[in-house]
């Protein structure tokens, strides 16, 4: 998740709410057009420049703004790494707040090397899923219109569960109307710190609808200089997926990087094969999935969602994307095979941009906000024609702002929820 300012993941808690205040200094950054058609105000077809509040005119591009600088003010409480690379170390553990959660038994062993070498050091899945996991109950970083409840708080409200599939569910509060901060949700933090890896996510379902903005991703220490990797994001209704990465300058990614992946580069105002967050107003680099209609929102859910891949290792980074269908027998028996996968989603190669030096001590995060500084901002909500998402968010809810809607239509997010089935880490004694 974007963010044009500074992420403090070693702040001390009791620093954890002045974290808001930081987070304002992106609100001059621009809404950019995302690289489909173009966008679509609620009440008429336009296809000139649109001018971003209180901005320039400016064709929208890839994502608006999106404020993500400051969200962990703690760090996550494992001292666990998968690869050797750069400034591999891990980030020391930090105290957190542990409510009581269900008893589990332990995580089986990992299993031996595969044929290709990747040997899974981490399951997280049935019940022990939350065990991995911090929740975070801080203010939103991305302004979003969301309460996140801690560890307590989510169980005994029912907000986390383990269904009789054994799946990790994360849902929201429905109540029709709601104040205070926003709309009760959960975000976790993962308390594994790694540098270099494969990591597998499976979900079967993932929060979707207007006013929604959910993130599965990643992010390191000092943002943007430990990196983040945007695994699986989007906004309100859209179903086509946005892979992304954001760094500290010197990353750049090789100008025929469309033709080693499926996906497509967002073009923005800035160099889009330069990823420094501070030089591009947080644009970064980042790849949409225009291929496949069914990578993100509505229609991942339709087919029962899949698996997506994240490779971390000495050339590169790269995502994939598998639909519930299609997903590679070597992923479902615990022992995969990148090599035979074919091209990626989004790929940012090592040529230019070395994965252990622009990213490095990173932990996957689960979030589940709505409006906030994408999903709710006026060049996204009033607008539609982007992304597989034909008609405006205003058209469809009949609120002109998303803020509004969130508050008052708590039965309309019965579908903003994650059912995940786990999350998989492996490691390689040489290509990591």
């Amino acid at each position: 998740m974007l963010l044009a300012n500074y992420l403090i993941p070693l702040l001390p808690l009791t620093s954890a709410l002045s974290l808001h205040g930081l987070a304002r200094r992106t609100h001059q950054a621009l809404a950019l057009r995302l690289s489909s058609p173009e966008a679509t105000p609620a009440s008429e077809k336009r296809s000139h420049l649109v001018s971003p509040k209180g901005g320039k005119a400016k064709r929208l591009v890839r994502k608006t703004v999106k404020k993500r600088a400051c969200k962990a003010p703690t760090v996550p409480a494992a001292n666990t790494t998968i690869g050797g690379g750069f400034n591999a170390n891990p980030i020391p553990a930090s105290s957190t707040t542990a409510s009581p959660v269900p008893t589990s038994s332990p995580s089986p062993s990992p299993k031996p090397a595969s044929n290709s070498g990747w040997r899974m050091t981490d399951n997280w899945s049935g019940n022990t899923f939350f065990d991995n996991w911090d929740f975070w109950s801080y203010d939103d970083p991305t302004h979003g219109t969301v309460d996140y409840q801690d560890r307590g708080q989510s169980w005994d409200q029912g907000l986390v569960s383990t269904n009789s599939k054994g799946n990790a569910v994360m849902k929201v509060d429905t109540t029709q109307h709601i104040g205070g901060r926003g709309r009760k949700a959960v975000r976790l933090h993962g308390k594994k710190v790694f540098t270099g890896g494969l990591v597998l996510m499976d979900a079967w379902h993932m929060p979707t609808g207007c006013g929604t903005w959910p993130a599965w991703w990643m992010n390191g220490p000092n943002w943007p200089y430990g990196g983040e990797i945007d695994i699986l994001e989007g906004v309100n209704e859209f179903s086509q997926n946005q892979v992304s990465v954001h760094t500290g300058s010197g990353c750049r990614i090789p100008w025929n990087t469309n033709e080693l992946q499926t996906g497509v580069l967002t073009t923005g105002g800035f160099d889009s094969y330069n990823c420094a967050s501070y030089e591009t107003a947080n644009q970064g680099c980042g790849t949409r999935d225009l291929k496949s209609g069914q990578s993100y929102g509505k229609p991942f859910n339709d087919i029962g969602g899949g698996v997506y891949a994240l490779l971390w290792a000495k050339n590169g980074v790269r995502v994939w994307w598998f639909p519930r269908y299609a997903i590679p027998a070597d992923i479902s028996a615990e022992q995969p095979n990148p090599d035979s996968w074919g091209l990626p989603v989004g790929t940012f190669v090592s040529d230019l941009c070395d994965p252990y030096k622009f990213f490095h001590d990173n932990f996957n995060i689960f979030t589940n906000t709505f409006c906030g500084d994408w999903a709710g901002a006026d060049g996204i909500w009033n607008y539609g024609g982007f992304a597989g998402q034909d008609k405006s968010c205003a058209a469809i809810t009949g609120y002109s702002k998303c803020d509004d809607y969130v508050r008052n239509e708590g039965s309309k997010f019965n579908d903003a929820f994650w059912e995940v089935s786990y999350v998989k880490y492996f490691t390689h004694p040489t290509l990591v």
